[in-house]
């Protein structure tokens, strides 16, 4: 094992995918990195802080460190209040310290190097956050059943109502709605069990045969690519509204999207300075939350 006397920083980015984990020491060299499955604690806060423990651990344990000497900086889907995030920093984590945020927080932070600016989030979910003068602002994210416009989760639910459309006789078949019907073995009724209980994430999961079929120019794949595309820039030119000049465009849907962007789109955006999981070690340093 290192030194007890040594500092150790723990940033964690908890999504509705996967929770990754990356550990540097006080003067900013790397441990060890690590990831796990999902850890969203409005959809599952008990598994998602239990992710946490076990992707933290395995860090540490490439580091060969413990985790009571991690100084911990949390960026979490589903902290969307001060309370949540009181109620994760005092659930019990093995950390020497904890401070815990919304992931889109992190987000931005990491993008930008910890100054003002803003981002658009598009992955399982999405939304758009800023700083702006150390104030923050948020836009979007309201979650799957209200929001989440422009999210990998609401391309999967678009295709599969419009296959049961297809399915129907009210919409044209297509070739994704024919393929979506097979994987249910055209019976309707079995697509609508499986939506009773899928979380977003399962609806993600149609995300990648979405956009292969949009590159072999299958119409309504690139319908559904590019009103996501629409949605996510509305969502940075309500950031600009507002009066955030630097904005990035992240998650993990970010290059696959913005291959299909138009030169107007693109404009929107500049390149971020780093990842969330940095902006996730600069909060483990702070001496107190975040504003």
């Amino acid at each position: 094992m290192h030194s007890v006397a040594q500092d150790y920083f723990l940033g964690i980015d908890g999504g509705g995918s996967s929770c990754r984990a990356r550990i540097r020491t006080a003067d900013g060299k790397l441990c060890a990195e690590a990831r796990g499955g999902a850890a969203n604690i409005h959809q599952n806060f008990d598994g998602a802080l239990a992710t946490m423990v076990e992707v933290a651990g395995q860090a540490a344990a490439a580091a060969r460190i413990a985790t009571h000497q991690l100084h911990a900086g949390l960026g979490l889907a589903g902290v969307t209040t001060p309370a949540i995030a009181h109620r994760v920093m005092h659930s019990g984590l093995p950390f020497a310290r904890t401070l815990v945020d919304s992931d889109g927080l992190i987000a931005c932070l990491g993008a930008h190097g910890g100054v003002d600016g803003g981002i658009v989030i598009c992955g399982t979910g999405s939304a758009a956050f800023a700083l702006v003068q150390g104030a923050r602002l948020g836009l979007g994210g309201h979650g799957f059943l209200l929001g989440d416009h422009g999210s990998g989760a609401v391309m999967g639910r678009k295709a599969l109502g419009e296959a049961l459309l297809a399915f129907d006789g009210l919409r044209r078949h297509t070739p994704l709605t024919h393929a979506i019907l097979a994987k249910f073995q055209h019976e309707p009724a079995r697509c609508i069990a499986w939506a009773k209980t899928a979380p977003s994430r399962d609806y993600a999961a149609w995300v990648p045969e979405i956009l292969v079929m949009a590159r072999q120019g299958e119409r309504l794949a690139l319908r559904l690519v590019h009103e996501a595309l629409a949605d996510l820039g509305a969502l940075a030119q309500g950031l600009r509204r507002r009066g955030v000049e630097r904005i990035c465009l992240i998650g993990g849907l970010a290059a696959e999207l913005q291959s299909f962007a138009t030169p107007a789109f693109l404009g929107h955006f500049v390149a971020p300075r780093a990842d969330p999981l940095e902006g996730a070690l600069m909060l483990a340093r702070r001496a107190e939350p975040w504003p």
